[in-house]
């Protein structure tokens, strides 16, 4: 099981670095400058917002604003659950001022005594939310979330990858 286990966070930070990657490869022309890769295997996290836009003839620019953010006190830093007791939690969520074709996303929680990765999403919304979840050991814990946003047909880009990571938290249970 624990072999297992690491092997799910490699995967995580293998994709996110992937993603984080891609982002600054195929969408640094359409946003603003995404984060540089970081030395010694880190994950890479793209942007945290992004905008879509088009030109319509009728109506002028349009765009939609799209942010991925972790919700709860102090920035959404992981913490222990008010709704399930003897756990720890992150929770994290994508907004948008405008419903996308789609919104796929992954939200990890990490710590030096274990990890957890949840897929969340949406279609034809403006929003979708993530959780991430371990039972309470007392460790170090931060947290991931990476999100691909799909926008409507004729904005650009087309795709567009956000994502943040908060801050390593120590926790006493």
């Amino acid at each position: 099981m624990g072999q297992q286990h690491r092997g799910s966070v490699a995967g995580l930070k293998r994709t996110l670095a992937v993603v984080g990657a891609v982002a600054v490869v195929g969408v640094a022309g359409n946003m603003a400058t995404a984060e540089a890769a970081t030395p010694a295997g880190s994950t890479v996290l793209g942007k945290a917002n992004v905008d879509f836009s088009t030109r319509s003839l009728a109506r002028g620019t349009r765009v939609i604003h799209c942010e991925i953010r972790f919700i709860g006190d102090h920035g959404g830093i992981p913490h222990k659950s008010g709704h399930v007791h003897g756990t720890i939690n992150v929770r994290t969520g994508v907004t948008c001022t405008q419903p996308l074709r789609m919104i796929r996303g992954k939200v990890g929680l990490f710590s030096n005594r274990g990890s957890k990765i949840k897929a969340f999403g949406s279609t034809g919304a403006r929003t979708a939310k993530g959780n991430a979840a371990l039972v309470c050991r007392t460790g170090r814990y931060h947290g991931e979330a990476v999100a691909t946003l799909y926008a409507p047909a004729g904005y650009s880009p087309s795709v567009a990858t956000v994502g943040k990571r908060t801050a390593t938290v120590s926790i006493h249970c």
